[in-house]
C-alpha cells in the first residue's frame, strides 16, 4: 500500500454512494442508481482507493478474508467487486502463493477507451477542478501548520530525490500533496470537492505519457506553493496553484484532441 494513501479500513461502505460515479464516470454527470449492490459498492471502493494511489501498479489488494473484514460484507460481494475490476482491466488476478488481486498499470489504449463518450464530462471537470483548488489554496495559506508544513516538504524531498522515484509513486505523492493542502482550508466541502476531483480526473491522468519537462514543472511549482503557504501569501499560493494545474488540464486536452476524443478546446 502507498504510503501516502490512507488505510483501506478507514473507508465505509456508506462511502460508497458518495463516490459511485467513479465506477461509470468521469464526473457527476449521468449518475449511478442510488440502490446498488453490495458487489458494485464494493467495487466503487476499491477503485477509489486503486484511483487515490492507496495501492499502487503491482500492489496486492487485501485478501478476501481481510477486504469482508474491513468492510463488513460478505465473500460473495468482495468476489463481484473483484470481478468488475479485473473485468475493467483495473487488477488482475493471479493464482498460486503469491496470489491475490494485483493492481495493474493503465495502457494509452485501455485509458482511450474509459475515455471515450466522456470527453465533455472531463473538460467540464477540468474546469471545476480550476475553479475549486486555486481558492483552496489561497484559504490554506492563511489557516495551515508547521505540522502541515512539515509534511508537505518531506513529500517534496520524495519527488526531488536521486534516483527519482517511479511514475506511479509520484502520482502518489501527489496526491497527497493536494490532499495536504486542502486539508490546511479546515473546510469540509472544499476537502470532499478535492477528493471527488482526484477520483473522477484519475481516467484523463492515466492518459498522460511520462513527460521530463511536465515533471519538473510540477515539482518547481510543489516548491513554490510550499514558500507561499509558509509566508501566508494567499495571492501567490492562488496563483501558483493556478499555474500547476493549467500545466495538467492543457495537457490532457491535447491528448483529447490527438486521439479524435474531442474537438479542440482552448481553455480561457
Amino acid at each position: 500500500m502507498s504510503a501516502a494513501g490512507a488505510p483501506l479500513g478507514e473507508v465505509h461502505l456508506a462511502d460508497a454512494r458518495s463516490t459511485a460515479d467513479s465506477v461509470a464516470h468521469v464526473g457527476p454527470r449521468g449518475t449511478a442508481p442510488l440502490r446498488q449492490r453490495l458487489g458494485e459498492q464494493v467495487a466503487g471502493l476499491l477503485l477509489t482507493a486503486i484511483r487515490l494511489y492507496e495501492f499502487l501498479p503491482d500492489e496486492r489488494l487485501p485478501s478476501e478474508a481481510e477486504l469482508c473484514s474491513q468492510l463488513g460484507v460478505n465473500r460473495m460481494a468482495i468476489r463481484e467487486g473483484l470481478r468488475w475490476l479485473e473485468d475493467q482491466q483495473y487488477i488482475q488476478m493471479r493464482r498460486g502463493r503469491y496470489g491475490g488481486a494485483y493492481v495493474i498499470a493503465t495502457g494509452l489504449d485501455v485509458a482511450v477507451e474509459r475515455i471515450r463518450g466522456k470527453a465533455a464530462n472531463l473538460a467540464e471537470l477540468l474546469e471545476y477542478r480550476r475553479a475549486i483548488e486555486p481558492v483552496a489554496s489561497a484559504l490554506a495559506a492563511t489557516r495551515i501548520g508547521e505540522r502541515e508544513l512539515g509534511r508537505l516538504e518531506r513529500l517534496h524531498a520524495q519527488e526531488t530525490q536521486q534516483p527519482p522515484i517511479d511514475r506511479s509513486r509520484m502520482r502518489a505523492v501527489d496526491v497527497a500533496f493536494h490532499k495536504i493542502i486542502v486539508s490546511a482550508t479546515r473546510n469540509e466541502y472544499l476537502i470532499a470537492a478535492v477528493k471527488d476531483i482526484r477520483i473522477w480526473i484519475a481516467p484523463g491522468l492515466d492518459l498522460l505519457d511520462p513527460s521530463p519537462e511536465r515533471g519538473r514543472m510540477s515539482i518547481e511549482c510543489h516548491g513554490r506553493l510550499i514558500q507561499c503557504l509558509r509566508d501566508h501569501d494567499s495571492d501567490g499560493a492562488q496563483a501558483v496553484m493556478q499555474e500547476h494545474i493549467a500545466v495538467t488540464e492543457q495537457a490532457i486536452l491535447h491528448v483529447l484532441v490527438a486521439q479524435g476524443l474531442t474537438e479542440e478546446v482552448a481553455p480561457e
